[in-house]
């Protein structure tokens, strides 16, 4: 069901799917998420916390050849994350996007703007044990 709020973006995590190790403890990742709201989403970055360093690395997404940089109503979007830190189960990710208050799909030249509103930024934690997401 798609979000009821008209002018907010929104999207939901769907799925993480293993690509590939780069050593034993930093791997990469697909991802998978979902515009659940009435505008469209324009993709901005994703990094995961370290807790120990207080900080944020950015590791996506990347994307394919064919994903644009925007999820419409009810469409879903998989890209890559590129260098997740595998060194415990569980995973923060914080994703930042933003809306698109207009009709039609947005310009590239308007994804490669500053947007006018404020980023959102969604929070979402992924257990890698049990392969489940919390959001």
């Amino acid at each position: 069901m798609l979000d009821s709020l008209p002018a907010h973006a929104s999207v939901k995590a769907l799925s993480m799917k293993f690509v590939k190790s780069q050593n034993s403890t930093i791997a990469d990742w697909n991802m998978t998420l979902i515009d659940n709201s009435t505008m469209t989403t324009i993709m901005g970055i994703v990094c995961q916390a370290n807790r120990s360093s207080n900080s944020c690395n950015e590791i996506g997404p990347t994307y394919y050849v064919t994903t644009p940089f925007y999820i419409e109503p009810g469409q879903a979007m998989t890209f890559e994350l590129t260098g997740v830190n595998t060194t415990t189960p569980l995973w923060e990710f914080h994703i930042s996007f933003y809306g698109w208050p207009h009709d039609g799909i947005p310009s590239n030249e308007a994804i490669s703007l500053a947007p006018a509103g404020p980023t959102t930024t969604e929070w979402l934690f992924y257990n890698s044990t049990s392969n489940s997401i919390i959001q």
